[in-house]
Formats: C-alpha cells, sequence, structure tokens
C-alpha cells in the first residue's frame, strides 16, 4: 500500500512527504521520474501550442476580422464624442436655463468617451504594426525568393556563356595548330623563290660585266 501511495502521489503528483524514499536508489528514481514527468509536460504543452497556433491564412483572416470590428468601435467612441460635445453645448448655450449637475455628468462622458477612443485607436495601430510584420516578413520571404531565383538563372546563363567562350578557344587553338604549318610551308617556298631569284640576278651581273670586259678589250 505504501509503494501504491507513493507512485500515484509521490511519483505522478506533488507528495505530501509522508512517505519518502531513504535509499540512494529510491532517491535516484524519484529524481528520474521527475526529471521524465517534466519533459513529457514540456512535450505536451509544445505539441498543444504547435497545433492550437494560428495558420498565416487564419492569421489574415483574424487581422481582418479585429480590424473591421475595432473600426465599428472607433465609429462608436467618435459617435459617442460627438453626442456628449452636443449635448454640453445644448446645455451650456442653448438652454435658458444651465444644469451644472448636467453639465458635468456629460463632461465626464465625454472625458470617458474620448479615453475610450484613444484607446480603441491604439488597439487599431497595433493589430496595424502586426499585420504589417506578418506582411513584411511575407513580402521579405518572397522577394528573396525572387532574387534566388535570378542570381540561379543568371548563375545558369554565366556557365552557357562559359562553355560557348571555351568552345571558341578550343576552336581558335585549333586553327591555330593547323596554322602552322601552312605558315611554315609557304616561307619555305618563298625563301625558296627569293634565293632562286638571287641566283638570276647575279648570274645577270656577271653576264652584263663579261659583256662590257669584252667591248672594252
Amino acid at each position: 500500500m505504501e509503494a501504491l501511495w507513493m507512485v500515484s502521489v509521490t511519483f505522478l503528483s506533488i507528495g505530501y512527504g509522508d512517505v519518502v524514499p531513504h535509499t540512494y536508489c529510491g532517491r535516484s528514481i524519484c529524481l528520474l521520474t521527475g526529471i521524465m514527468g517534466a519533459g513529457c509536460t514540456v512535450l505536451v504543452v509544445a505539441v498543444v501550442a504547435r497545433k492550437l497556433e494560428l495558420t498565416r491564412a487564419e492569421k489574415h483572416v483574424h487581422n481582418f476580422m479585429m480590424d473591421s470590428h475595432i473600426s465599428k468601435r472607433i465609429k462608436i467612441c467618435a459617435a459617442n464624442v460627438l453626442r456628449e460635445t452636443w449635448l454640453i453645448y445644448k446645455h451650456t448655450k442653448l438652454s435658458r436655463e444651465r444644469d451644472h449637475t448636467r453639465v458635468r455628468m456629460h463632461q465626464r462622458k465625454l472625458l470617458l468617451a474620448i479615453h475610450q477612443l484613444r484607446r480603441v485607436k491604439m488597439e487599431k495601430r497595433i493589430l496595424a504594426d502586426q499585420g504589417n510584420s506578418l506582411v513584411d516578413f511575407c513580402k521579405m520571404q518572397s522577394l528573396m525568393y525572387d532574387v534566388l531565383s535570378e542570381v540561379q538563372s543568371c548563375r545558369g546563363e554565366l556557365d552557357s556563356h562559359i562553355h560557348i567562350l571555351e568552345k571558341h578557344v578550343e576552336e581558335l587553338r585549333d586553327g591555330f595548330r593547323s596554322l602552322m604549318p601552312l605558315l611554315s610551308s609557304t616561307l619555305s617556298t618563298q625563301n625558296s623563290s627569293i634565293r632562286h631569284l638571287l641566283r638570276e640576278m647575279e648570274v645577270k651581273t656577271e653576264i652584263a660585266s663579261a659583256s662590257v670586259d669584252s667591248t672594252t678589250v
């Protein structure tokens, strides 16, 4: 019975201190059981909070409904301010006999309506800031996605251009390699023709000099 009482009260609840472990093994078991219980509680709370959290669309709908509700409250508060202002003007300027008690009552109501109007406007401003932060996050996410897609497309185009340039460089290299034997052959033929012309010119000059010598003799 004491074991059942200890398990049900000390392990599963806060315990009353009437039954406590005295050995190190029992104390270590109690400590591990408490840690496991805290971990299980945290997991349950996290799962429930995740399930109860609103999605993005639900947040947009909730913000829209709250905006419309706060707009109605602002209109009501503004109407109350105008009504109390009109009643104060009526009891102070239009009536012949001024009723100070009613004037003070409407002044208190006017101050209360102004305070409510300011509070509702502050709530609307806070809601607008929350909606803007949500929209800004969505816009930033879409902008980052667009930038990443543009960078990827530019990278693909750059890779294709680099591949085309490599092909052109290879073609130019092959062209230069095929051009070298042609240049060497043309240079050799030109050198041989130049040598032949030089020999002919030397022969002609020798013949001319020999004819000149014979005429002088």
